[in-house]
């Protein structure tokens, strides 16, 4: 015995009602996101929390607030990799240090520092999770790619999403700079482009290889700022942990307290004579 619901359902799907009327008839369903009643849509006011690489990125500010314009990417607690990963990001050893975007000009060196080493650290991980960011081709192509470092932190993972990866060594970046873009005319940094052009004006950091340059555009001044300050940092980081390994033995010197090892023949007659054998040299 079916229940009076499931009985009429099975009979709409059999088409039973259509058969009633002796003919076929054409059954349209409309689907609408519309709730009943007319009631109003709301626009969607903020992101989407489960959205980890479109998330806005905060410029660093030790206080927890971000930038004018902008909110920090940082709403949820470290995951324990996370915390590790950003107590073993110091900054590099550098002569002078850049002023991150945020500094102000009564901030005290100590201070500027403090927040740069903050900013460094959000980047280093929104980086480690990977971001989407436009790239400009050689063909003067704009196309979306996503960028992640990898889990060496020196190594710059790209994914152009046609089936090809690509890795970059931080180690073998020669040169990382910005240029300004308005319309076709290309423009050094800090010289200020024509009046009223600000609606068309790109910021592009270029980071340079040996035999390949990356062209990354950004709309903001200070996103692009952030990201070619962040960039160097992390560049110098993995340059001079190269340098060092280089100086470090493999093998390090084992300590023979002022003793040299004896020689093969030293070894052979200790053996036969059963005594130790003496040092060599004595």
């Amino acid at each position: 015995m079916l229940s009076p619901r499931l009985d009429w359902m099975l009979g709409c799907c059999s088409g039973s009602s259509c058969d009633s009327h002796g003919g076929q008839v054409e059954l349209q369903v409309h689907l609408t996101s519309d709730r009943a009643g007319g009631a109003r849509k709301h626009p969607l006011t903020r992101g989407d929390s489960f959205d980890i690489t479109f998330t806005p990125r905060s410029f660093g500010d030790p206080s927890g607030h971000a930038a004018a314009g902008t909110s920090t990417s940082r709403t949820g607690p470290l995951t324990p990799r996370q915390q590790t990963l950003r107590s073993q990001l110091e900054l590099p050893l550098l002569n002078t240090y850049p002023i991150p975007p945020n500094a102000t000009a009564d901030e005290s060196e100590e201070e500027r520092k403090k927040k740069l080493l903050i900013l460094y650290q959000e980047f280093a991980l929104d980086l480690h999770t990977g971001m989407y960011l436009t790239q400009l081709t050689s063909n003067r192509d704009y196309s979306d790619i996503h960028c992640q470092l990898m889990e060496d932190m020196v190594t710059l993972k790209l994914d152009q999403s046609n089936g090809r990866i690509i890795e970059f060594p931080l180690t073998n970046v020669s040169k990382v700079y910005r240029i300004v873009k308005n319309d076709d005319r290309w423009y050094t940094a800090g010289t200020s482009p024509p009046p009223n052009a600000h609606m068309n004006t790109e910021q592009i950091v270029v980071v340079e290889f040996m035999r390949r340059k990356l062209a990354f555009v950004f709309k903001e001044l200070q996103v692009s700022q952030r990201f070619l300050i962040c960039m160097e940092l992390l560049i110098r980081r993995a340059q001079q942990k190269q340098a060092l390994r280089s100086l470090t033995p493999t093998f390090p010197p084992q300590q023979t307290q002022g003793r040299q090892c004896p020689t093969p023949r030293q070894v052979h007659d200790a053996a036969m004579t059963g005594r130790p054998p003496p040092s060599a040299g004595k």
